[in-house]
């Protein structure tokens, strides 16, 4: 027969006898109780080995069994490395299931499995409404003292408060003589003091939530240490009272010494409720939060997308060799100059003289550095000849300049009384072949939509009978409304379908004022930004737009052009501006002096007076050029009431309630809104 068997037989049997007889039942109880202590304590006695050590291994020196009430006498010993629920012992307070925030913890490398054992019975026994928080990092500061600490287990409590657990793994012992605290497994070493820890760790916790205005006179905040791998007595108070040590037993009764230590609320305190719990917990444990690009990073991403040639590009480079004059067409963005620089390398390279030429000064500067670099950067020798002299081998230039080299060029007045009729009409009749020593095998004419009919056909004269003529324009950008004709000299015309340049969000604002190819092969980019001003203050504005971006978004001076419609701070100074671009020095220009240029960054303002006189279509196609000179990001500075009145309504909602600039300024965060042009 089992021990066990025994023990319910003779339990039965002493039952029965005293029921036997009422008249000595009194008699017979102090007997009876004794032996029935006598009968219990032989059966623990003569328990299997394996279930004695089970059952009593976590009993302290001189305590009561908390199953049988036997007192057991043994030395303090651990307890099993991960302490279970013996079958016989079930979870109390079982409400339901802690949450824990996160539900599944990240555990550090150096995490003690004490701490995730006391997390995991935390989840499993305490109350539903209970929040679990592990491995709370904490730092505070103010008054020039800042303080970290980190929270083992921080338990929230809607009904109660709030808990900080300091955990301490292994068989731990208290020196009450030395008054230290010693782990065995570490050779009985001096290990920090938990109850120092735990409180510290409490002050560091209700200074972060005074921080962050969550009042703490009325908070229940208690503190407790952790020894869920060993059984402990309690040293006592002032050290450590029974109510804030959790030692092994709480593997199966977490709750029941969680509401000891919570003990009753205070006078003055009052329960957390729902909303403080939660409040509290995002303190603790931060808000869910997207991160963001910083919109230097997003214009880098941006502009590492940027392709140069596609199957488009490589079909119009085969049109170079197949046929000897070519027009290409295409939106601002599209690959222009950049084909038009490969067309005039590539035979430069191959020894031929050519002439690259544009309308534009700025732009006119920029090629003339390019294609000296490409040459550079294949090796050609020719690359030292690239020059703006008109009698040069391979001449980069300006049709002003070119034809301003002529005689009679060189005895006008300067400024022109008619500047319109001097380079419009009288400059495009000064320029022959004797003005660049001789006809160019080829030519290459970037920007040609700016050219008039008279200026097309002197360009046109310096291409030798059998020489080479490409054309690159935009309809879109004829700000003087000249009408080239191109068609009539060019034999083959070819359209570039692709954005190169400019993000998806710049392509959509400008196609609102022109044709804009929204195929942009470098992906959305940053939204356009825009930002309110008054029709006096928008050049003032835009500066300072511009100004905010650099100081707070750290845009470089090399990124950003300032740009305006008409204002032009550096009128009549083009090549100190083409300078500044080459150098990579700031850009704040007007709209058509920038014609044919690009940054990454472009702040435009709209200086627009409705007194004035502004042509709707001349304000678009402006507008248009400006924009569309913007790689990555555009921020746009206007008057709604000026641009209303001008007929640009789709542009005026645009600025009233288009996402801001940036704060007011120029560094919000990028919205993800469609764009109205």
């Amino acid at each position: 027969m089992s021990p066990l068997t025994t023990r319910s037989s003779r339990l039965a049997q002493g039952s029965r006898s005293r029921l036997s007889s009422t008249a000595s039942a009194t008699a017979n109880t102090s007997a009876s109780t004794v032996m029935g202590l006598r009968r219990r304590s032989w059966a623990c006695a003569k328990a299997s080995a394996s279930r004695r050590r089970r059952h009593h291994a976590t009993s302290p020196s001189s305590v009561r069994c908390s199953t049988c009430s036997v007192m057991v006498s043994s030395t303090s010993r651990p307890a099993m490395p991960t302490p279970r629920v013996a079958s016989s012992h079930r979870p109390r307070g079982g409400h339901g299931v802690g949450r824990s925030l996160p539900p599944a913890p990240r555990w550090t490398p150096d995490t003690v499995p004490a701490e995730r054992s006391l997390w995991r019975w935390a989840v499993a026994q305490l109350a539903a409404h209970v929040l679990v928080l592990p491995q709370v990092a904490m730092t505070v500061g103010g008054g020039g003292r800042i303080e970290e600490a980190e929270a083992d287990l921080v338990l929230i409590d809607p009904a109660h408060g709030v808990t900080v657990v300091e955990v301490k793994g292994g068989t731990i012992s208290y020196d009450a003589t030395r008054a230290i605290w010693r782990r065995r497994e570490a050779g009985s070493r001096e290990i920090r003091d938990p109850v120092a820890q735990a409180k510290r760790t409490r002050s560091v916790l209700r200074r972060a939530l005074e921080a962050a205005e969550i009042p703490t006179s009325t908070l229940a905040l208690r503190w407790a240490v952790a020894t869920p791998e060993c059984r402990l007595e309690a040293p006592g108070e002032p050290v450590l009272g029974e109510a804030q040590l959790w030692d092994a037993v709480v593997a199966d009764q977490l709750e029941l010494h969680y509401r000891r230590t919570c003990g009753a609320l205070t006078s003055g305190e009052q329960p957390l409720g729902e909303a403080g719990a939660e409040r509290i917990s995002a303190v603790l444990r931060g808000r869910d939060r997207a991160g963001r690009p910083t919109l230097t990073a997003a214009v880098d991403e941006h502009e590492a997308r940027i392709r140069v040639h596609t199957e488009s590009h490589r079909n119009v480079l085969r049109h170079f060799s197949a046929h000897p004059h070519v027009l290409v067409r295409g939106s601002a963005g599209t690959g222009k100059t950049v084909l038009a620089l490969e067309a005039a390398a590539q035979y430069a390279s191959l020894g031929q003289r050519v002439l690259l030429v544009c309308w534009n000064v700025v732009l006119s500067h920029w090629l003339r550095a390019a294609l000296r670099d490409e040459l550079a950067a294949i090796g050609s020798p020719v690359a030292e000849q690239v020059t703006s002299d008109p009698t040069g081998q391979v001449v980069v230039t300006h049709v002003a300049e070119l034809a301003g080299r002529a005689p009679a060029a060189a005895g006008s007045p300067d400024p022109p009384a008619d500047p319109a009729r001097w380079y419009h009409e009288t400059l495009p009749g000064l320029l022959t072949p004797a003005v660049t020593d001789g006809e160019f095998d080829v030519v290459v004419l970037d920007e040609a939509q700016d050219l008039s009919e008279l200026w097309v056909l002197a360009v046109a004269g310096l291409v030798a009978r059998e020489g080479r003529w490409y054309a690159f324009a935009d309809g879109q950008q004829d700000l003087f409304d000249a009408d080239a004709a191109l068609p009539e000299f060019l034999e083959v015309e070819h359209e570039l379908t692709e954005n190169f340049r400019n993000s998806r969000a710049i392509a959509a604002f400008a196609a609102g004022f022109g044709a804009v190819e929204l195929d942009c092969v470098a992906g959305d980019g940053p939204d356009v930004r825009v930002a309110v001003a008054p029709s006096d203050r928008v050049v003032a504005r835009t500066r300072e737009v511009a100004r905010r971006l650099q100081r707070e978004e750290r845009i470089g001076d090399d990124r950003l052009a300032v740009l305006w419609l008409f204002h032009n701070p550096r009128r009549g100074e083009n090549e100190a501006v083409a300078r500044e671009v080459l150098s990579g020095g700031p850009v704040a220009t007007n709209s058509a002096s920038f014609k044919g240029m690009e940054r990454p960054v472009v702040v435009l303002g709209l200086d627009i007076d409705p007194t004035r006189g502004d042509r709707k279509e001349e304000l678009r196609r402006a507008i248009y050029a400006a924009a569309t000179r913007a790689r990555s990001l555009l921020v746009v500075v206007g008057d709604p009431e000026a641009v209303e009145a001008v007929g640009l309504h789709d542009l005026a909602a645009r600025l009233r309630g288009g996402p801001p600039a940036a704060g007011g300024g120029a560094a919000g965060s990028v919205q993800a809104e469609p764009v109205v042009g």
